[in-house]
């Protein structure tokens, strides 16, 4: 009988580098940390593909500019709301309804983080909203995995006929204690492993 002992792993133990799909050419890229923090929720990270060279070092935002304003009264308002815009505009050239005068107008600027098209039923890399490479249906849920080194652990779990916890005042902490009931269950384990095995294919 196989054993595993939960060695108080979380999840951001797998997460220096996580195997997403490529957002513009849906190759295997990667997401890395960069280590500026020793903080792994304060560091910065990098999208990275090898195989059409595109990198994203920034959540990258778009700009919503909008104007209010009064002209040649006080009853009658200008409104305006741009598209998304990939620049900070200084100054909005508006024509007034009113009167016809074309005036300039400072506008007020919301910053909005551009995502790229998702899927609501796929899992999603949180730094940059691009799709976790290795994942699959299961049932109603999702099975995923960061990379090689997550796939080797849960392999190691769901192979085990004897699961040890060590929480060494982890309390839940632990990925192993957050699991999902569909990874605990024994009658799932080998269409699990078919799976985890063709991930490390």
């Amino acid at each position: 009988m196989e054993r595993f002992q939960d060695e108080n792993k979380w999840l951001g133990s797998f997460g220096d580098i996580i195997n997403v799909k490529c957002p513009k050419c849906a190759s295997k890229a990667i997401v890395r940390r960069t280590f500026v923090s020793e903080w792994y929720y304060s560091d910065k990270r990098i999208l990275e593909c090898k195989n059409c060279y595109y990198s994203q070092k920034e959540v990258a935002v778009k700009y919503l500019a909008y104007v209010d304003a009064y002209c040649c009264n006080n009853e009658d308002k200008i409104q305006f709301q741009s598209q998304l815009l990939n620049e900070e505009p200084k100054q909005i050239k508006l024509k007034c309804p009113i009167c016809s005068e074309v005036k300039h107008y400072k506008p007020r600027i919301d910053m909005v983080p551009f995502v790229f098209d998702r899927d609501n039923s796929k899992m999603y890399d949180t730094n940059f909203n691009v799709e976790i490479w290795y994942q699959k249906d299961f049932g109603k849920s999702i099975f995923w995995a960061y990379n090689q080194e997550h796939i080797a652990y849960l392999e190691r779990y769901i192979k085990a006929g004897l699961r040890e916890r060590n929480n060494n005042g982890s309390g839940n902490g632990t990925m192993i204690s957050r699991l999902p009931k569909f990874i605990k269950e024994a009658k799932n384990r080998e269409k699990l492993l078919k799976i985890l095995e063709k991930w490390k294919e």
